[in-house]
């Protein structure tokens, strides 16, 4: 039995690469995730192949369900289905005659096909293969994240007439007037079938097929009833083609090119390892860029910029629930978090010095990345540390979920392999870092510079710079006070809600007395204890009310208040590392360099009087001194456009500011007229009170 107890008859591992790229040393065929065979054969306890996530052909099917699709593909899915789908022959046929690559026509029909289990598609299986066809007649990349992306406008691919052919006898006056009366029939056909599909699969409500929707149906992708204890498919090699395409993974490379070139959001195109391509990668053996042969067997994607995903279903969601109890000996005792995300279909057991672990990781991986913020461990007061109550406790659990829902968003690191092991195997963090070889070389080591990469960026990028830090430094400013005042406003109201509760019990007490109060005449008083308990209901129900909108502040407003906080400090302390780990020593190079081959000119006039190897050596240190400034050089291009580029996927934040005063708007006016109704019954209560009239 392995160390996650799974079964020893279980399929051999698949070959994979190591983990990080700088291992270049390791085998190819490596069975150890890490590329570490010390351990020998089976003996190893990360040789092990997880289940296959089954979740794909799902996806497929929903992924384009709630889509308004263009009517080429509502057309042409007409004219080649029979019986609701269309044969997996008449797919190829189609890839074949769309005029793209070859490699290309495969990988399509894999990610419909669920590589080949089906051999015919449905109606939302085939909108998916005409949009991955318009996607790579426009030379962009193929995955369902790419269709995903541009779901509100599909591409209109070029296709080839698709009416299949008949024997049909000439035509006749009768046989021309039967086509003309029919000609109705494919028109209700058509808006029957785009009917359909706009109706079937889940909708925009639900385009990941969430279980808490379908409990019920027999959808293998979702959640298990409790813990559960294996990793997913981000465990394996990413590059491996057999393996369905995980679900909730931006920016992946070809599946079919195991150790290809990557994308804009792939660890790859980042790691500097051979044969990566990419967002200014060096490019693959095979090489190719813009203009190479489109017949060539696969022609290369243009790299995937960073997505300003604003659409809330298409985001991905991770869920930190803090356990029961503590874990622990007296004093060494600790609190464990059960980190869940759906669409990984992964729950695992992590402890706030794991988050902390895995941030000072990506500080040194990712020093120029807009890397999120970890709550703090524990509140002092003029030094003094005082103990968590479950308050303070419930901020922590909030904000590491803010933590990790900012990392699977972010079109990097979303992508590191540790964070993707972090949220995925199921290993107590301690023991996986005990035996797990891990590299947190800064990315951009061994990256070859791009020739038009430092021409291609803008020359007043140092003036964006120094805008964008100014502004971000007094938004994250004004952005904390805000958080600040909405917590008091939270407990402002609390303490209204309260006072409208000791309100109502002084009320119902009153009404406990009347009788005695006016004992000279009670004939009025029963009359005037109802209205009086009527006003006690209304109280009740506006302290309720109030708690409920002080909730709602809290989990609502605060947090996206906190949300915008979070990421605009993290911009800021991003320029800030930038200031101290940006920096070069390229002018005092170039002058070691003049003074080397000063004195390398004094060596070569001695002649044979010069000591042996004395100028080799100098020759050798001029040539140490050169590749440094190249090296240094390069990494100052690649961190203006790491800097860049966070600047534009942190630009999407104004989309979520938006959205933010929308949702308390309509909050604010939901709150106000369900006070006014039950204001407006207290009036309707105390109309019979009497007056002595």
């Amino acid at each position: 039995m392995s160390l996650f107890g799974d079964d020893t008859d279980a399929p051999a591992t698949r070959p994979k690469s190591s983990l990080f790229d700088d291992e270049n040393a390791q085998s190819k065929n490596s069975s150890s995730m890490f590329g570490d065979d010390s351990m020998g054969g089976n003996d190893s306890p990360w040789n092990f192949t997880p289940k296959k996530s089954a979740g794909r052909g799902s996806l497929v099917k929903s992924l384009l369900a709630g889509a308004d699709v263009p009517d080429v593909y509502v057309d042409t899915f007409d004219n080649l289905q029979a019986s609701g789908r269309v044969d997996g022959q008449e797919c190829k046929r189609l890839l074949a005659d769309s005029h793209i690559a070859q490699g290309d026509q495969e990988r399509i029909w894999s990610i419909v096909s669920s590589d080949g289990e089906s051999s015919s598609i449905g109606r939302n299986e085939f909108n998916v293969l005409v949009a991955l066809i318009g996607l790579a007649q426009e030379g962009e990349e193929l995955s369902l994240d790419a269709v995903d992306e541009r779901r509100r406008k599909l591409p209109t691919p070029s296709l080839p007439s698709t009416k299949k052919q008949h024997q049909e006898p000439p035509a006749t006056p009768q046989s021309q007037a039967r086509t003309g009366a029919q000609q109705s029939t494919p028109t209700q056909q058509n808006g029957h079938m785009r009917k359909t599909s706009f109706g079937a699969g889940f909708g925009e409500q639900d385009p990941w097929a969430s279980p808490e929707m379908h409990k019920t149906h027999g959808h293998l992708n979702g959640l298990s009833s409790g813990t559960q204890r294996t990793t997913s498919s981000f465990t394996t090699g990413a590059g491996d083609s057999a393996d369905p395409v995980p679900s909730g993974t931006y920016g992946n490379g070809s599946a079919g090119q195991a150790g290809g070139s990557g994308t804009w959001g792939s660890t790859s195109s980042f790691g500097g390892g051979e044969g990566n391509g990419g967002f200014g990668g060096a490019g693959s053996a095979s090489g190719g860029g813009f203009g190479d042969d489109p017949n060539s067997p696969s022609t290369p994607r243009r790299p995937a910029a960073p997505r300003n995903t604003t659409s809330k279903g298409a985001e991905e969601t991770v869920t930190v629930n803090m356990l029961e109890g503590k874990e622990g000996m007296f004093m060494f005792q600790h609190r464990n978090y059960e980190v869940a995300s759906v669409r990984r279909n992964s729950k695992v057991i992590r402890r706030y010095s794991d988050f902390v672990w895995l941030l000072d990781c990506l500080h040194k991986r990712y020093p120029f990345r807009q890397l999120p913020l970890l709550p703090p461990k524990r509140v002092a007061i003029n030094g003094n540390h005082i103990a968590a109550d479950q308050t303070f406790i419930e901020k922590r659990r909030r904000g590491l979920a803010r933590f990790c829902n900012a990392l699977v968003r972010h079109p990097v690191l979303r992508e590191e392999q540790l964070v993707v092991m972090f949220l995925t195997v199921p290993t107590e963090l301690a023991v996986w870092r005990k035996q797990a070889t891990i590299s947190v070389q800064e990315e951009f080591v061994g990256k070859q510079l791009p020739p038009n990469l430092e021409d291609s960026l803008p020359q007043n990028l140092q003036d964006t710079f120094d805008t964008v830090r100014s502004g971000v430094r007094r938004s994250a400013d004004l952005y904390i006070n805000l958080c600040n005042l909405t917590e008091r406003l939270c407990k402002r109201k609390e303490a209204i809600a309260g006072e409208y509760g000791r309100f109502k019990m002084n009320l119902q007490s009153i009404t406990e007395t009347s009788a005695d109060t006016y004992a000279i005449d009670t004939n009025d008083v029963p009359l005037l204890n109802e209205g009086i308990n009527g006003t006690a209901k209304h109280v009740g129900t506006s302290q309720n009310l109030l708690d409920d909108e002080s909730r709602a502040w809290d989990e609502g407003l605060l947090e996206d208040l906190k949300y915008m906080r979070d990421a605009l400090v993290s911009m800021r302390d991003m320029f800030d590392r930038r200031d101290r780990y940006a920096k070069d020593n390229i002018p005092q190079l170039e002058k070691r360099i003049q003074t080397s081959e000063q004195k390398l000119q004094g060596i070569k006039a001695k002649g044979d009087t010069a000591k042996p190897g004395e100028a080799e050596k100098v020759e050798n240190a001029i040539v140490n001194d050169k590749q440094s400034i190249v090296a240094q050089h390069a990494r100052s291009v690649f961190i203006k456009e790491c800097v860049r580029d966070e600047i534009q996927y942190f630009n999407a934040t104004q989309y979520h500011v938006s959205r933010l005063h929308q949702d308390w708007a309509q909050e604010r006016v939901k709150y106000a007229e369900l006070q006014a109704d039950n204001f407006r019954g207290l009036v309707d209560a105390v109309e019979s009170m009497p007056l002595g009239d």
